[in-house]
């Protein structure tokens, strides 16, 4: 099972998606604010691409 987590970076407002094992924070890609946990997560099905 993967999800894909919507995340919104508080410090810098930036969006972005990523595909994980777990409903887990993930660091701002674009300023580097750690720990930003998902605001949305879905079921990822098996073969789909991010």
């Amino acid at each position: 099972m993967q999800f894909r987590n919507y995340y919104r970076c508080a410090r810098c407002s930036n969006e972005w998606t990523d595909v994980w094992s777990a409903q887990c924070d993930d660091d701002c890609p674009h300023c580097g604010a750690r720990h930003m946990s998902p605001y949305k997560s879905e079921d990822v099905e098996e073969g789909e691409d991010e």
